[in-house]
């Protein structure tokens, strides 16, 4: 697709959102062109977790920043974060929480709810509009820059943003992310380190990131547009959070929790179908 119609599609969705609510509350949602990349690493102690497979995968949006607190709070009516502040990442939200927050803000704006809520059981029309989680090859597509990034064999997986063909090495991790180092142990406003190659903020670090899929093995074979297993016990979630070292704001690392846990160092972003 043109850049001339990315941007219009991109207009298209800011209308709808100011038609709604308040604009200024919501992140604004990037264009992600789809494409094929070689998902994973095979980095040395991370290629088993991190096996490297052939993924293709369909065009779509994922939100410019982590969803915010003053958001969370117009749709929810409630802020569970520890670190509080309007534009710091809400936190402490499980994933089930992130997945009631989804259909939320779609039935705010208009959309059909994404996800079926029975109990713990969530099913996701994948036709739907509305917003959701991104999955987990999603988000390590987008963290990697999408079309702008670098989506061949990573044989040292670096950060988001480091990862363009053309990256020359200016850009260092304390200019892209918090993390361990710089933090001061806490979370910190969104949109104040350098976006990456897709402009995304703070897809590593700030706060660990849920995505839909279950955690379990990478598969062996190529794959269009993969959901994840189809059981499984933890949920998962990407990116690397303020109390992490630097290894572990990888674009491939990956990590899983149960989908009702929650932590000060975990919060999330959405996506939506094109």
């Amino acid at each position: 697709m043109s850049a001339k119609k990315i941007a219009v599609l991109v207009c298209a969705l800011t209308t709808v959102f100011a038609a709604a609510l308040d604009s200024s509350l919501y992140p604004r949602m990037i264009a992600a062109a789809g494409g094929t990349f070689l998902m994973g690493s095979s980095e040395g102690a991370f290629r088993q977790t991190e096996r490297i497979h052939e993924v293709s995968l369909k065009s779509f949006f994922i939100s410019e920043t982590e969803i915010t607190q003053e958001l969370y709070q117009a749709v929810m009516n409630q802020n569970p974060a520890l670190f509080k502040g309007a534009e710091y990442p809400v936190e402490n939200v499980s994933w089930f929480d992130a997945v009631k927050f989804c259909n939320a803000l779609s039935e705010q704006l208009g959309f059909a709810p994404a996800y079926t809520i029975d109990g713990d059981t969530v099913s996701w029309d994948r036709g739907s509009r509305g917003f959701r989680l991104p999955t987990e090859a999603e988000w390590e597509y987008a963290a990697r820059g999408g079309q702008n990034g670098f989506l061949g064999e990573l044989t040292r997986a670096g950060y988001a943003g480091s990862l363009t063909v053309n990256y020359t090495g200016n850009l260092t991790i304390g200019d892209a992310a918090w993390y361990a180092a710089n933090s001061g142990r806490r979370t910190q406003p969104v949109r104040k380190k350098f976006p990456n190659e897709l402009g995304l903020y703070d897809m590593s670090g700030n706060v660990w990131e849920w995505c839909w899929d279950w955690f379990g093995d990478y598969p062996s074979d190529s794959v269009y547009d993969p959901e994840g297993p189809p059981s499984g016990r933890n949920r998962v979630f990407r990116g690397g959070a303020f109390v992490n070292p630097v290894n572990q704001l990888r674009v491939s690392f990956r990590v899983g929790n149960p989908p009702s846990s929650k932590a000060n160092s975990v919060g999330f972003r959405i996506a939506q179908n094109w």
